[in-house]
């Protein structure tokens, strides 16, 4: 079959692959880290890799709208590569969807396996719930946007389509929408923990590493607003295609960050070192715990320290962990060394023979004698 290809769509194609490759690498570090340092690979590491997988394929039919003349106008085109270039279009939309779907699931399954309070986790499956409802809608609309199917991309074959404006704009609003839900989710359990503000807003800018794609789906409808009135889809669905790769990857690369400490700590132990001289809470005391005061029994020591403080423990500082409210203690004293994330760390070692004791590296007059529980790495 014969090809064309022009310099936007190249363009177009350069940029996808700038972040498709970038979003590779971080998600290859995640699932090293969280597979081999951590040990630890969950639901939310295995949906991400679904998410990568068809981000991948949505790549690979971008080239070939690309090569079936995406970027030339419709006028200047032949009709057999029109066609070719309209059927890879179609196929692109719910790629993209499931993409983007996969890694908001991922995402909830990491915040349900984080935040261990009855009302956080069932607030967690709503919100899975409803993503896999309108996720299903948004990829059958997608892909069953016109019946028959070929009056996608040959016009005069008899049959009907959605409205391409206003379903697209839909499924835009209920990103968006979702978007700023997974945002603000975390952000009151943050917010209620008894940490120096410094350390707390660190804790709430790496939960915000989503804002990032609530932005790109922000600028993408400029570019979906273009393609939904146009005359002209060859030519116009540069800025779409080329968004919706930078949203599908973006998206990826903030779900897959937080989960890359434990790999940067022993690659740059200078700067992501888990051990570090800075400023420590003014208040350090062991207090007694005792048997059956935690879910559990044998001896616990509990070492917390904060963001900028001096860290003790593991040999990894493994990014994630239980986050609860003041007050809430979860089963954990039968678990080995845990983890920590963006530099808050929580540590439990477990012996049989002696009384508990308690080590708080946290601001102890404060009335918080623990405000972080691990339960898991990530």
């Amino acid at each position: 079959m014969t090809t064309l290809s022009t310099s936007r769509g190249h363009q177009a194609l350069a940029v996808s692959i700038v972040f498709t490759t970038t979003a590779t690498i971080i998600t290859a570090v995640r699932i090293y880290t969280r597979a081999f340092l951590v040990k630890q690979m969950g639901a939310d590491d295995y949906v991400i890799l679904v998410s990568l997988a068809f981000s991948w394929i949505f790549f690979g039919l971008m080239v070939g709208e690309v090569y079936h003349g995406m970027g030339e106008h419709y006028t200047a085109i032949p009709a057999s590569i029109f066609k070719a270039q309209m059927i890879y279009f179609w196929a692109s939309i719910p790629i993209y969807q499931t993409s983007l779907i996969s890694t908001k699931m991922s995402i909830l399954l990491q915040y349900k396996r984080v935040f261990s309070t009855p009302r956080m986790r069932l607030a967690c499956w709503l919100m899975i719930g409803i993503l896999a409802v309108y996720g299903t809608w948004t990829i059958i609309s997608a892909w069953a946007n016109c019946v028959p199917l070929a009056k996608f991309w040959d016009p005069t074959v008899p049959g009907f389509c959605f409205d391409k404006k206003a379903l697209w704009f839909s499924n835009s609003a209920i990103h968006i929408t979702t978007d700023i839900a997974i945002l603000i989710y975390p952000m009151p359990v943050l917010k209620s923990l008894h940490l120096p503000k410094r350390q707390k807003f660190a804790l709430m800018a790496v939960f915000a590493l989503g804002g990032f794609v609530l932005i790109t789906s922000i600028l993408r409808l400029s570019s979906l607003l273009t393609i939904s009135n146009s005359n002209d889809p060859t030519y116009d669905n540069v800025g779409a295609a080329t968004w919706s790769a930078v949203e599908c990857n973006v998206a990826i690369i903030c779900a897959c960050l937080p989960g890359t400490r434990a790999f940067l700590s022993k690659l740059l132990p200078h700067i992501f070192s888990t051990r570090s001289n800075g400023y420590r809470s003014k208040t350090t005391r062991p207090s007694r715990i005792s048997r059956g005061a935690l879910t559990g029994d044998g001896n616990t020591q509990v070492l917390a320290s904060v963001v900028g403080g001096r860290e003790h423990s593991s040999e990894y500082d493994h990014d994630l962990e239980d986050l609860s409210p003041s007050g809430s203690f979860h089963s954990y004293a039968k678990e080995p060394v845990k983890e920590s994330f963006a530099g808050i760390k929580v540590t439990t070692n477990v012996t049989q023979e002696r009384t508990s004791h308690s080590n708080i590296v946290i601001n102890d007059h404060l009335g918080s004698t623990k405000e972080l529980v691990t339960k898991h790495g990530f």
